[in-house]
């Protein structure tokens, strides 16, 4: 599971430039970092992940990063290459498909489990991040909508009340993080449709309307998946 670092005080000895927290496990929050990095295409497709540059900026050792990248690599977000170290990866067409198709079955179970279990208090949550998105498109805040996306789809898997769902689809996610980042990031206008069809899915998960809910899920996979392939959204490096 992806999660914002927390900021935590040090002494002069333990200074670091990136507030990581001492309460969680260093490879999973180094991994948080490098994984922004990538989603944000500060890191491109294709590029190699500089080890001794991560710990400067993170004042960290090696031993760390190796396996914060194992973790990438895990979930495919990173390729590690013998003797050469850690790349990027590049979301070829065949494996957005892939990526799409899989999301489709998943999603789709996620909002018919969503509405079978949610409880009140659950869908009052996912309404809450449904409203931000609407209110950041409004805005063209592009990051703040792409963050309230993402909670509307954290908030409805928790409410499936699936351990097992989760852990699947949440190993899934930096990629799908990936995906729709890059493509609000080179066409802002896709936000009315977007918070369009979020809304949308929200009031079908509201009426406890599982049908509706699994259509409009499987059609914004869709839409987001045509997207990607008729645009070249992933630049190498």
């Amino acid at each position: 599971m992806i999660s914002r670092p927390m900021v935590a005080n040090t002494s002069r000895s333990e200074a670091i430039k990136m507030p990581l927290s001492n309460m969680a496990n260093l490879s999973e929050q180094i991994a948080d970092h490098i994984t922004e990095k990538i989603i944000r295409l500060e890191i491109r497709p294709g590029e190699r992940i500089m080890e001794t540059k991560i710990a400067d900026e993170l004042n960290v050792s090696r031993s760390p990063i190796r396996e914060a990248l194992r973790i990438l690599e895990k979930n495919r977000l990173v390729e590690l290459i013998p003797r050469r170290g850690a790349r990027v990866t590049e979301l070829s067409g065949i494996f957005i498909v892939q990526l799409c198709d899989v999301l489709t079955a998943l999603f789709r179970l996620m909002a018919r489990q969503c509405v079978e279990n949610g409880t009140a208090e659950n869908l009052e949550k996912i309404d809450a991040a449904a409203r931000r998105s609407r209110d950041c498109a409004a805005q063209d805040d592009v990051y703040g909508y792409y963050t309230a996306l993402f909670d509307f789809a954290l908030a409805t898997l928790t409410a499936t009340h699936n351990p097992l769902l989760e852990q699947v689809i949440h190993e899934l996610l930096p990629n799908v993080r990936r995906l729709i980042y890059a493509s609000f990031s080179i066409q802002k206008a896709t936000l009315e449709r977007n918070v369009a069809a979020v809304m949308a899915g929200n009031r079908y998960l509201q009426e406890r309307n599982a049908k509706m809910a699994e259509i409009e899920v499987s059609n914004y996979i869709e839409n987001a998946k045509a997207f990607a392939l008729e645009n070249t959204i992933f630049p190498t490096s």
